[in-house]
């Protein structure tokens, strides 16, 4: 006689599959986390960089700013004076 399955059994099933199921979707929610942490870590070191080298051009502005304005304006001709370009 073959044996016979009782809905005892069939919820057991059911239960593991769906158990299963969950702990396949856990796995991969984590994976998912870890990648956007990897990501957001990349992100933050590349924003970090960018903030220094604005920082370093900022100060090397301010440099020629002050040249500039140390030199005057006795090197440099008003636009009156100034010839136009050949292509006028």
């Amino acid at each position: 006689m073959l044996p016979r399955y009782g809905l005892k059994t069939e919820m057991i099933f059911v239960n593991e599959a769906s158990n299963n199921l969950f702990e396949d979707k856990l796995i991969d929610l984590e994976i998912r986390l870890t990648h956007q942490e990897d990501h957001i870590q990349s992100l933050d070191k590349i924003i970090y960089e960018q903030d220094q080298l604005i920082s370093s051009l900022l100060e090397k502005v301010k440099q020629m700013d002050h040249k500039l304005k140390s030199v005057g304006g006795e090197n440099i001709l008003s636009s009156e004076d100034e010839t136009p370009p050949p292509h006028y």
